[in-house]
């Protein structure tokens, strides 16, 4: 999967799941896009949990409310002024500094864990010891939704454990010192961790299952383009086939022409005695022809803007808009004359075949809308009136 072109995101992601190998050996191509996956839903999940974080510190001060009710004022200011300005500057935040929105996530935390502790200060026993542990459940709740993996994770719990902890036993709070709350504290974080990585795991998973199904929904819709790519376009040839070339007159060339546009002109050209081209130079020889016939055509569509069709064996169909018959028949003259100059080498027989075509004109002329039926059985009438005429000869159908 060295090269670009080889990459296949899906069959990556698909190895991924299927292997036990760590991300480190993943294609460095999969890890990034499961990077900015990650970053995306993380900036999703990031901008909830901060309305989150806004939504419970306003609420949770009721609990302050009942429980140190003459220190309330004191206590909102701490909380709100610390955790709301965190958390709005942090929603404001675009897409590209989802790392800083992190950072800031991680602030606001730590800042509604510290005035949590800051409001237990002001609370008589039993009361104190709750609203400490409350900071405890703070850390274990956050954890496992926290847009943090790795080192990440390690290093916020070990700020937020610092900063609170720390605060704790310099206000010198009783449950600090008490080997209780220490095992709490322990036991909660280790458990919290350990359910974190398994929900980073699993949204790990759940992306690169996303990045899997839309890899392949865009293989299939790709195919499923090609497929019908296909169904226009003739095998032999490489040009449209009948049913293009109707899609394209109904798309193109059925409106009525505007004032200073070309009319829509139809070209029916047949090859002439195409079955005994065949009978005496062999059916190889014969689609060498039209293949050659076809290159003509196509070029003439890339020159003239239209579109070149194979109708059927050796019919062809080619739609152009052409001021007048006039300019129109001087088109198939060119045409006529570059097929009757294609040379088919017959390496077997040491000769040269040729082939000769006719062609019938039609053009639509009036104001009312173009018919491709109508155009059609113009130019066959035009190719008849050719072919009786000698052959290798152009004809219009007014």
């Amino acid at each position: 999967m060295n090269r670009a072109h080889d990459f296949n995101l899906g069959k990556a992601a698909h190895a991924a799941l299927a292997g036990d190998n760590p991300p480190s050996a993943w294609d460095d191509r999969l890890r990034a896009a499961l990077k900015d996956a990650l970053a995306d839903t993380h900036y999703r999940e990031g901008r909830f949990l901060l309305v989150v974080i806004m939504v419970v510190a306003v609420l949770s001060l009721a609990t302050d409310l009942l429980v140190a009710p003459q220190n309330l004022g004191q206590v909102a200011a701490v909380r709100l002024g610390l955790v709301l300005p965190l958390s709005g500057i942090a929603l404001l935040l675009p897409r590209r500094l989802v790392g800083l929105q992190k950072v800031m996530i991680a602030l606001a935390l730590v800042a509604f864990g510290l005035s949590m502790a800051f409001a237990s200060l002001f609370v008589p026993s039993p009361g104190d010891a709750l609203l400490a542990l409350g900071v405890v459940t703070l850390l274990a709740l956050a954890l496992p939704v926290l847009p943090f993996r790795g080192p990440a994770l390690v290093a916020f719990i070990l700020l937020y454990v610092l900063a609170v902890g720390g605060f704790l036993y310099m206000s010198q709070h009783d449950i600090v010192k008490t080997s209780a709350f220490a095992a709490i504290t322990i036991v909660t974080a280790a458990t919290a961790t350990i359910i974190a990585h398994r929900v980073h795991w699993l949204e790990r998973r759940n992306l690169l299952l996303t990045l899997e199904a839309g890899s392949r929904a865009a293989t299939l819709e790709g195919s499923n383009a090609r497929l019908t790519e296909l169904s226009m376009e003739d095998p032999l040839t490489g040009l449209a086939n009948r049913r293009r070339a109707e899609q394209a007159f109904a798309e193109h060339y059925s409106m009525p022409a505007t004032a200073g546009q070309a009319g829509p002109a139809l070209f029916m050209l047949d090859l002439d005695h195409f079955k005994a081209f065949n009978d005496r130079w062999g059916h190889q020889a014969g689609d060498a022809c039209l293949r050659a016939v076809a290159e003509v055509l196509r070029h003439a569509a890339s020159r003239h803007g239209g579109l070149a069709a194979r109708f059927g064996g050796e019919e062809f169909i080619f739609l152009l808009r052409a001021d007048d018959a006039g300019r129109a028949q001087a088109i198939a003259e060119e045409l006529r004359v570059a097929i009757e100059r294609i040379e088919i080498e017959d390496h077997g027989a040491m000769s040269t075949a040729t082939c000769t075509s006719s062609i019938g004109i039609a053009l639509h002329q009036g104001p009312e809308a173009p018919n491709l039926a109508r155009m059609l059985s113009a130019a066959d009438a035009a190719l008849y009136r050719a072919k009786a005429d000698g052959r290798n000869r152009t004809m219009v159908e007014t």
